[in-house]
């Protein structure tokens, strides 16, 4: 289980950092729930991929994603949350600026592999400076209105 749940996440990072939103989108169940930073809430992979999409080509274009997993914790054969770090760098204009955030991930095993089926991503207020969290929020294409 561990070994496989370590793929998806490095398979999120990657798709992340070729900017491939139908790659990222392709983990997650069909029907998945999927909360990002600033509190907006997208459900079913279709929306995650337009999502992804957006971000890819505006306020993250350019982005690096760095994911490392915490801990995994099994709580079936079938069902395990994955606890992670996120630390994103990418441009606000001139500025460079990097975020981290907790990304929790409920997965699921489905026809022999494992998807997931909810993607909570919680910022870590501290490690952002109030201006740089001001810009996020005015250029994010999807604030945090569900």
């Amino acid at each position: 289980m561990d070994k496989e749940l370590h793929a998806l996440v490095a398979h999120l990072e990657k798709s992340w950092n070729s900017y491939d939103s139908q790659s990222f989108a392709s983990v997650f169940a069909e029907d998945a729930d999927f909360i990002h930073i600033l509190g907006a809430y997208f459900n079913g992979r279709e929306n995650i991929e337009k999502g992804h999409r957006a971000i890819f080509d505006t306020i993250y274009k350019g982005s690096h994603n760095q994911l490392q997993v915490h801990k995994i914790r099994a709580l079936s054969e079938d069902v395990a949350v994955v606890f992670t770090q996120a630390t994103l760098d990418f441009f606000q204009g001139e500025n460079k600026v990097r975020i981290q955030s907790r990304p929790t991930m409920v997965t699921q095993r489905k026809n022999g592999g494992w998807e997931i089926a909810v993607f909570q991503n919680t910022l870590q207020k501290d490690a952002v400076s109030d201006e740089a969290m001001e810009r996020l929020v005015k250029a994010h294409p999807f604030p945090g209105k569900p």
